[in-house]
């Protein structure tokens, strides 16, 4: 069963149990996936639909940290958002498997602790473990690792 028609699926029974956040969350996703099928002219692979679940989750998070913490209604719902976003994303790595991740990769590729190595090591990283984890995560933790 491909990624697009297991959201069809769970949008069907979300909307048989009447659970309006999790219909109006996988509403998003499809439409922003068939949005960008339409704009490439082509069916995407589950693993390109992956990077607009992985938007989607990014944009969710920024929305909640913008959201004043005495808005606890809305920081629950922007959660509860967040929680069923998680659900259709590959299991996310620790902060400790990035940073062991970078340093493996940093041996491997013989690259030197220097600023000018942080771009590649993330896009690196990045293209590795697509899906798994986010740019912010990975700039965070390269930039630790460089500034050793």
């Amino acid at each position: 069963m491909s990624f697009l028609d297991q959201l069809r699926k769970d949008k069907m029974q979300s909307m048989k149990n009447k659970d309006k956040v999790r219909t109006g969350v996988i509403s998003l996703i499809m439409s922003n996936i068939a949005l960008a099928e339409k704009e490439q002219k082509r069916e995407l692979s589950d693993e390109e639909s992956l990077e607009y679940v992985q938007k989607e989750l990014k944009q969710t998070r920024d929305a909640l940290d913008s959201i004043p913490e005495d808005r606890t209604e809305m920081r629950a719902e922007a959660q509860a958002k967040i929680d069923i976003i998680e659900e259709y994303l590959p299991a996310q790595m620790t902060e400790e498997e990035v940073r062991a991740e970078v340093v493996k990769l940093m041996e491997e590729l013989n690259i030197q602790p220097e600023p000018k190595s942080k771009g590649l090591l993330i896009k690196e990283m990045l293209s590795r473990h697509q899906g798994k984890t986010d740019g912010k995560t990975v700039n965070k933790i390269v930039g630790e690792e460089i500034g050793k």
